[in-house]
């Protein structure tokens, strides 16, 4: 089990983090620095004193991981946070946020929140929901429930044998609200010759431990587990649950190392099994520009990033554009756009100015909370794109594009 003091004296404070890290380019503050916070949470847990200026150093952190990939030292900054975060909370946390986070990752609850939210008389959050876990005015709009829209049916002869099973993971955020990438994935999965063996299995526990909330994040990985006992792989579309299953057995879901194994990014399967020669043989789309968004958590937390894009690069009349600062968080992280709204505006202003210079039709990512965050900032300048999860434009190469 992964320790504070040890996991924070691995910092040798050689500053590679400092240029990487979103909160450090706006503030220019050491203390909203990965080395910063390093050092306040080692001094913090030594002394056992976790100052309000501490707590609020670490509670401005993103969790993007950026620092991890910059690091020489290879300091294991996700799990510093993770634990941090769980001391910090103790002495000075916010009790309506862990109320929060219990509720969205609670699909029933979250469904009934939503439907209540329609009869908003605007589109944001309502203000003193925002000032009771932020203490700021709103930036995010309340999430709507999406419209059920299919696919036509995939013709029996584009279908190959069956070949073997896997699981899909159907969390909680990703199930309640795109619902439309779970079937995406699907169709995918089926098309490489792998069909879905049902689970019904929940949250995993991710935006808890992010959050810090680390009894209740093992409670949900001990349940995935359970709701998915056999050897087959664990396909995963969401790229801040990848991460955090890819690590059960450090911070949280002890004994569950074998169970993380079983954890694939969604893309990675896809391109292993041969979707890239199937896709290129595919003609349903036009010629469209495409500009691909970084998902934190799979750049930095799972390490992937040409896998998606390689994919993407074998669909017929498309071309990928560039996007700058591509691998910079949007500033959704989760649920940092509820719990630190200022921040998380500026960094998705950051990101929408980057978005409209490639002049890109379409932009993707593979996070359900960057496709929320960024496809917020297309309504707010009249939607001149569509942002898409990279499994929906995938499956839009074979079915054509969902109005």
């Amino acid at each position: 089990m992964a320790n504070l003091g040890d996991l924070t004296s691995q910092c040798i404070r050689c500053g590679f983090c400092l240029e990487s890290c979103p909160t450090f380019l706006i503030t220019g503050d050491e203390s909203q620095s990965p080395r910063g916070r390093i050092t306040l949470a080692r001094e913090a847990d030594q002394t056992q004193s976790w100052s309000p200026s501490t707590h609020q150093s670490i509670d401005t952190c993103l969790g993007c991981r950026a620092c991890e990939t910059a690091c020489p030292s290879g300091v294991q900054y996700g799990k510093i946070l993770e634990l941090a975060r769980e001391q910090s909370h103790s002495k000075n946390g916010n009790p309506y946020q862990k109320k929060f986070v219990n509720s969205l990752t609670n699909q029933n609850l979250t469904r009934l929140q939503l439907t209540l939210s329609n009869f908003l008389p605007n589109q944001k959050i309502p203000t003193i929901l925002s000032k009771l876990l932020s203490g700021e005015n709103p930036e995010a709009d309340s999430p709507q429930l999406p419209d059920y829209n299919p696919w036509p049916p995939i013709p029996a002869e584009e279908l190959p044998p069956i070949q073997g099973e896997v699981y899909l993971l159907e969390g909680c955020v990703m199930r309640t609200l795109y619902p439309g990438v779970h079937e995406a994935t699907r169709r995918l999965l089926r098309r490489i010759g792998y069909q879905v063996r049902e689970s019904n299995a929940g949250c995993c526990g991710a935006l808890h431990a992010h959050a810090g909330y680390l009894p209740e994040a093992e409670s949900r990985a001990q349940s995935l587990a359970k709701a998915m006992p056999d050897d087959l792989p664990i396909i995963i579309n969401s790229a801040g649950c990848g991460s955090t299953i890819k690590e059960y057995g450090s911070i949280i879901g002890q004994n569950l190392q074998s169970f993380a194994r079983r954890a694939v990014d969604a893309t990675t399967f896809l391109e292993t099994h041969g979707l890239s020669t199937l896709i290129a043989q595919s003609s349903k789309l036009p010629p469209i520009k495409v500009t691909y968004h970084e998902a934190c958590h799979l750049i930095h937390g799972q390490r992937i990033s040409q896998t998606p894009k390689n994919l993407l690069l074998n669909i017929p009349n498309l071309t990928l554009i560039p996007l700058h600062e591509a691998d910079l968080c949007c500033g959704s992280a989760g649920t940092y756009n509820i719990f630190q709204p200022k921040m998380a505006r500026e960094l998705l202003n950051r990101k929408w100015a980057n978005v409209q210079a490639t002049g890109a039709d379409y932009l993707v990512t593979g996070n359900p909370g960057c496709q929320s965050w960024i496809e917020q900032a297309n309504r707010e300048y009249q939607n001149p794109i569509r942002v898409l999860h990279t499994l929906e434009l995938l499956e839009s190469a074979f079915s054509g594009l969902r109005i």
